[in-house]
């Protein structure tokens, strides 16, 4: 395999344009190849990029023994199907998130990556965030304390779906983050929203899961507010850490401040309630770019056959969830079981942004 992949976009849209921007700026791939249907989004490629080829054909693609890799911006409704044929192809894939629309085909596409040899990657962008990976590092060093819940709020004015509801457009990236951050698989999921715009196609969702330990975590996702906002809540017994992307500067802060239930006698009156309220902490973030960090990682695991952060088994927990959270907003928020975390491929080790990206970090 080359040092340098050679790498084919297939969907040049809000998220394949972003993606081909990158792997452009990116030393350690080459952007050979965009596609896309719409003549129109590849006259935009071609008049940014005048040295990457485009073609309206996924065919160019697939049969060109000179690209290595592909990345899926495409539908939701259209991921298995196109990562399917890229494996079959004998290509390394990067689907953008989630990787499949049911559990079985995203379990048949990590079948197919195993026994074709080739990286599977799903495009969980936020567990290459430098913030995220200050907050896993953060819970995994108990600084916190036990954790009692995750919070995830990301809404926004669209951008509306035509072949996915909120869950499965927004959800993702807190599934992903809420996952990554604990380390481990929920027991049970609820989801409950309405469809206040377009008939059957929930524009606002909620959800809540429980992980065991007394751990809950809750997501509020929206194509309906006036206001954007991506923040991530963790609350500990000894402190609490927030998470803003929208801030400009200061994405993490750390709040001295927690709550104690303190038993003084054997009757309700002799429990003591206590608040502590101490220093906001602001550390230091890195400001490298998560899609580009994510670039590099699929490069490199292309080039040197080493995994990927957020692999085909970090994409089929977050499919298997919103699977089970679909069920759930079919039934008024019925509680759902989800698959045992043993019955899943394990997580990746590792809290903190590792040597396998830590010098393009640094650029």
């Amino acid at each position: 395999m080359p040092e340098r992949p050679r790498l084919a976009v297939v969907g040049c849209g809000y998220w394949g344009s972003k993606h081909i921007r990158v792997a452009a700026e990116c030393a350690t791939v080459e952007m050979a190849l965009a596609v896309d249907s719409r003549i129109e989004r590849l006259e935009y490629v071609r008049s940014m990029y005048p040295g990457v080829a485009t073609s309206p054909s996924l065919a160019v693609a697939l049969d060109d023994e000179r690209i290595d890799g592909i990345v899926l911006a495409t539908p939701i409704s259209t991921h298995y199907d196109l990562a399917r044929a890229a494996l079959l192809a004998g290509k390394h894939v990067l689907v953008e998130k989630p990787l499949a629309t049911t559990e079985d085909e995203a379990r048949d596409l990590l079948d197919l990556a195993d026994r074709q040899d080739r990286v599977l990657m799903v495009g969980h962008t936020f567990e290459y965030h430098p913030a995220v990976a200050y907050l896993r590092d953060l819970v995994a060093s108990g600084e916190l304390g036990d954790i009692h819940y995750v919070d995830s709020v990301r809404l926004n004015l669209g951008l509306f779906q035509r072949d996915a509801n909120v869950l499965w457009d927004l959800a993702p990236h807190d599934l992903s983050i809420i996952f990554f951050i604990l380390g481990r698989q929920p027991r049970t999921i609820s989801a409950w929203g309405h469809s206040h715009i377009v008939p059957d196609i929930e524009d606002v969702a909620f959800a809540n899961l429980t992980f065991g330990d007394g751990i809950s975590a809750h997501l509020h996702v929206s194509w309906l507010d006036p206001c954007k906002v991506r923040r991530v809540t963790v609350a500990g017994s000894r402190a609490m850490a927030v998470f803003d992307d929208v801030a400009l500067t200061e994405k993490v802060r750390i709040y001295d401040k927690r709550f104690s239930f303190a038993p003084t006698g054997d009757r309700y009156a002799d429990f003591q309630a206590g608040y502590h309220y101490g220093n906001v902490v602001i550390p230091p973030i890195s400001t490298a770019e998560p899609l580009a960090l994510e670039c590099a990682d699929f490069a490199q695991a292309i080039a040197t056959g080493r995994g990927v952060r957020a692999d085909g088994s970090s994409g089929l927990r977050v499919v298997a969830a919103l699977e089970a959270a679909s069920r759930s907003l079919a039934h008024l928020g019925r509680v759902e079981p989800l698959t045992h975390e043993s019955e899943l491929a394990p997580m990746l080790a590792g809290a903190s942004l590792d040597d396998r990206w830590a010098g393009y970090a640094a650029e």
